[in-house]
């Protein structure tokens, strides 16, 4: 990967890149309730989080434009073969959700010299792939994937300012946050919400033998708490899956 490609990805606010098997001191996973009080409220009869009335706005076009321009040509992959294509095809279901099919261009780079997995929502207009991420997982991770970073739309100026000021906490609350937002827009597309979660741990393992571990690992949650957030928002979703926090 070009150092051009390095620094773009350095501006993207969240990824699948980093590990997110990161251990954690269960006294630290209060930012889970945080995160779960966001969509079930602060009481068990309080009216929960509606997807479609907290969505912002789109970018606008003109705005798309200059984004896209901004980007290197250098790496990118323009020529997809037929599995690939499918798998990007498939992400339309998911995008209806969000009625963002014509705001987001997916952007496929290479991951060299070291091989990763990677997908993230660059400045709300572009969707970063890179071709070890594509090819790594199945359709239902990728949609997946993409679900949860559709959730970084919902907290983007939070989840800046939280960066800006070095809120680890606040950073992990708002993961899952973006992870809640995934599993209802899974959930609306009729895709199994377990996705999320294997997808997260495939790309987690893949990294890690392949460039280490992620230097910014405690700025996620851990792989229980997501799991832990998981179950109770499956559960108050309606989900008929179970997902078992007991692997």
């Amino acid at each position: 990967m070009s150092h051009i490609w390095s620094a773009i990805l350095v501006a993207v606010p969240t990824a699948l890149l980093t590990t997110l098997l990161c251990s954690s001191n269960a006294h630290s996973e209060d930012y889970v309730d945080s995160a779960l009080r966001v969509f079930l409220g602060n009481h068990s009869n309080a009216a929960g989080f509606d997807l479609d009335k907290s969505r912002p706005q789109a970018v606008p076009p003109d705005f798309k434009a200059g984004v896209l321009k901004s980007l290197p040509k250098e790496g990118r992959v323009i020529k997809l073969n037929e599995p690939q294509r499918q798998k990007l095809d498939s992400l339309g279901i998911v995008l209806q959700v969000h009625h963002r099919q014509s705001v987001y261009d997916f952007v496929v780079f290479e991951s060299t010299p070291k091989p990763f997995a990677f997908i993230g929502l660059y400045r709300r207009a572009a969707l970063l792939i890179s071709d070890v991420a594509l090819n790594l997982l199945d359709k239902a991770e990728l949609q997946a994937s993409v679900a949860h970073e559709i959730g970084h739309e919902y907290v983007w100026a939070e989840y800046l300012d939280a960066a800006k000021r070095n809120d680890d906490r606040r950073l992990k609350e708002l993961e899952l946050v973006c992870d809640g937002v995934g599993f209802l827009t899974l959930r609306r597309a009729g895709i199994e919400p377990i996705a999320l979660l294997t997808t997260a741990e495939k790309i987690a393992k893949f990294n890690a033998l392949s460039t280490g571990p992620a230097a910014n690992g405690y700025r996620y949650p851990s792989f229980e708490a997501r799991k832990r957030f998981a179950q109770a928002i499956i559960t108050w979703a309606g989900f008929h899956r179970h997902v078992d926090t007991n692997d």
